[in-house]
């Protein structure tokens, strides 16, 4: 039986198969250390914006070094008119521009809760979100003090994000699509495997050296990649933390063990696909609807919340979901021991009932397609054969004489 075991494996995994370790390997690991240098730059600073001061008083000044003393927003222009700005923000110079009214001062002295303009780019939906939280501080500032004595210049403030020491995306965002990128691999490799005995019409051949032991042919298939990618998993989840707050033991293993449960899930989804499918193509393509869009709606970027209930049901069934679930709540230290265990509860769960739809679907499928192997006819030479006779044959002359 174990002879059977590695050598179904070694069939497999070391079969000059590069196609299975682009996708085993190169595709998790590579894409992440991608997205980890893409995100390595600091978090949104300097914004560029511009001013058009119709009012000249000495709220407008104050307003304005308040605006120049923020490490968020950075002064590129102060406009003549209206149309110098919006040209400004059409050709990219500026992100977003502040218009200073007319009497902006005397109506503020009045209680009269002057309105103050803001244009900004229609293209960069989170770049405007920083700027417009800044220019709303900045403004909420400088009018609380409207009344009270204050100092010419503005203390200057700096940024630091509690937890994320280099001040960058690495630890947040890319740690995400780091579990984003396993969770698309994990069902890709999980097709690739189970449509592999079907693709090239090697069930018997399968079947055969394990002896007949349906349960040896799947472990053999799917143990091994599981055991890689959650590796290469945790190793790049431990890459990306380095930036963020030292990890406790406790953290680590609650972390990782979310990790193989995530992959568990998907495994026993790509079985699903292929068992229910039987040909590799749609398998793939039904992986890549579901899997390519999961961090979308997995409450990384937008709150679940606010999605509409069907769709918040599509993110409760991804197990992206709960694995992102427990790493922001392991980011608060013991506070959040309670809820993770509460998703690694629910994600062993769905674990067991992927697992067991999967491993039912492809066996099935398998035995299937043996069932039609063996009844195909086979055809063989009959054993009276005469054996073949060289017939001397005289050559024809080619040559022709004229």
């Amino acid at each position: 039986m174990l002879k059977g075991l590695l050598w179904t494996i070694k069939k497999i995994y070391f079969s000059h198969n590069i196609v299975l370790w682009m996708i085993l390997t190169v595709l998790p690991v590579g894409v992440s250390v991608f997205m980890l240098e893409m995100f390595s730059s600091e978090i949104v600073q300097h914004v560029p914006i511009g001013i058009l001061r119709q009012d000249d008083s000495q709220l407008s000044d104050k307003l304005e070094m308040a605006l120049r003393s923020s490490p968020v927003l950075d002064v590129k222009m102060i406009c003549l008119d209206l149309s110098e700005c919006e040209h400004a923000v059409i050709r990219g110079d500026l992100q977003t521009f502040v218009v200073f009214p007319y009497d902006l001062e005397r109506r503020a002295l009045r209680l009269e809760s002057p309105v103050i303009p803001v244009y900004s780019s229609g293209q960069n939906y989170l770049t405007n979100m920083f700027a417009m939280k800044e220019l709303r501080a900045v403004v909420t500032d400088v009018g609380s003090k409207l009344f009270t004595s204050g100092f010419d210049d503005p203390v200057k403030t700096e940024i630091h994000s509690v937890g994320n020491i280099e001040g960058n995306y690495q630890g947040f965002l890319a740690l995400g699509l780091v579990s984003a990128m396993f969770h698309l691999a994990g069902m890709l490799v999980a097709v690739y495997i189970a449509s592999f005995p079907l693709r090239d019409q090697r069930v018997r051949e399968f079947f055969k050296d394990v002896e007949g032991s349906w349960v040896t042919l799947a472990v053999a298939s799917f143990v091994p990649m599981t055991i890689i990618l959650w590796l290469e998993f945790m190793g790049c989840y431990a890459y990306t933390h380095r930036m963020l707050m030292p990890m406790s033991l406790e953290e680590f293993v609650i972390v990782s063990v979310a990790q193989l449960l995530m992959l568990l899930c998907c495994l026993g989804a790509g079985l699903t696909f292929v068992g229910v499918t039987g040909v590799m193509r749609i398998a793939t393509g039904v992986t890549g609807v579901i899997a390519g869009p999961a961090f979308a709606f997995a409450g990384q970027t937008f709150p679940v919340m606010a999605m509409p209930f069907a769709v918040r049901c599509f993110a409760f069934v991804l197990p992206l979901t709960h694995v992102l679930y427990v790493q922001s709540v392991m980011l608060l230290g013991p506070v959040g021991l309670e809820s993770a265990w509460h998703a690694l509860k629910l994600m062993s769960e769905m674990a067991l009932f992927w697992m067991g739809l999967g491993l039912f679907a492809i066996v099935h499928r398998w035995k299937y397609r043996l069932k039609r192997a063996s009844q195909l006819p086979v055809v063989a030479e009959p054993k009276d054969a005469a054996p073949a006779v060289a017939l001397d044959v005289p050559e024809v002359n080619k040559e022709v004489k004229v």
